[in-house]
């Protein structure tokens, strides 16, 4: 590695000391290290071309925001968490060790399935600034009235639903807002999409996996005297109106994400939820 970026998020309140002792240990094995700040939809991602991995310094939520931003520059990422569970960052704020195991070059490369996310209204689609990470959201406006909705497989009906709403995760995301709903917790080196009801009232209604070729829909989507969102990695929101078509797929962009050769995800996964 010749080049390597340290975005610190500055919501975590990492001291600049740290950041700064960090930079001088990965210099010290050789690469060119440089502190900048996190990227941003719409930013100029110039300064972050030429890049051999981004060290994200932050918790999962940082990832996800950097991740969705720089996908389709194929740089690597490793995340160091600074905050609470971190289920994708490889490493622990305590452990730089591990880091500097990384820049030695003793790590795997995950590369993280996305979803292609968009609107279609009125014969116009609309899609998302961003490919998602971890999972799209439909959920009911502020006062609590059942969302009746219709979902689609590859234009086969596969079920209809009355609920709160319903997280299409991808395996990164099976283990957040998805699992939370009570659905299952997918390897993320699967590539399929899981669709998890939240607080559903259909009795026979249960999350369903589908395979990573499924194009899915949402149809028919309707509330009593209550507004519809949508949310893709709970940054973008949009308001769904009568008459409009959710459409989510693969996305041809996936995720670099770093992980130090000795751990696994089984091994993150128990530590994360036995602590928790």
């Amino acid at each position: 590695m010749k080049k390597i970026l340290l975005l610190p998020n500055p919501k975590k309140h990492i001291p600049a000391s740290v950041v700064e002792a960090l930079r001088e240990k990965i210099c010290s094995l050789g690469p060119a290290a440089e502190i900048l700040p996190l990227p941003e939809t719409g930013a100029d991602l110039q300064a972050y071309a030429g890049a051999d991995l981004l060290v994200v310094l932050g918790g999962d939520g940082t990832i996800i925001d950097v991740s969705r931003v720089t996908a389709s520059m194929h740089v690597p990422i490793v995340g160091v968490n600074f905050g609470h569970v971190g289920y994708m960052a490889g490493i622990e704020a305590a452990d730089t060790d591990s880091l500097l195991q990384v820049i030695r070059g003793d790590f795997e490369i995950q590369r993280r399935m996305m979803l292609d996310v968009a609107v279609i209204r009125d014969g116009q689609t609309m899609s998302s600034t961003h490919p998602a990470l971890n999972d799209v959201v439909l959920s009911n406006g502020p006062i609590p009235r059942l969302l009746y909705f219709d979902v689609y497989c590859s234009d086969r009906f596969s079920q209809s639903l009355r609920s709160d709403g319903i997280v299409i995760a991808t395996p990164t995301g099976s283990s957040a807002y998805s699992m939370s709903a009570g659905g299952p917790v997918l390897d993320p080196m699967l590539s399929c999409i899981c669709a998890t009801p939240i607080c559903c009232h259909n009795l026979n209604s249960r999350p369903i996996i589908y395979g990573d070729n499924a194009v899915l829909e949402i149809r028919n989507m309707r509330c009593r005297n209550n507004s519809i969102y949508l949310s893709v990695d709970g940054k973008e929101v949009l308001e769904i109106l009568d008459g409009d078509v959710i459409r989510i797929k693969k996305s041809a962009y996936t995720v670099p994400l770093v992980w130090p050769g000795k751990k696994n995800f089984v091994e993150v996964l128990n530590s994360k939820l036995s602590g928790n």
